[in-house]
């Protein structure tokens, strides 16, 4: 059981660092100032990424705890 919470750890350690490096987008200028007032919305793929990456996240968090308790 330990073994596959193990495996499990890593496949999403590894999916978890390939979303935020593919999250990462192309305007450094304009990130890089933070009094910037322009707003941006993720729409369409973007989106769908990051609400994932934040599933991915949680399921990360979960199985941490799981495997820390056993």
């Amino acid at each position: 059981m330990k073994t596959t919470l193990t495996i499990v750890q890593i496949l999403l350690a590894v999916v978890l660092s390939i979303l935020i490096f593919l999250q990462s987008s192309g305007e450094t200028e304009s990130n890089s100032n933070l009094l910037s007032t322009t707003q941006t919305e993720k729409r369409g793929w973007e989106k769908i990424m990051f609400n994932f990456t934040i599933f991915v996240i949680i399921a990360f968090i979960v199985s941490s705890i799981v495997q820390t308790t056993l």
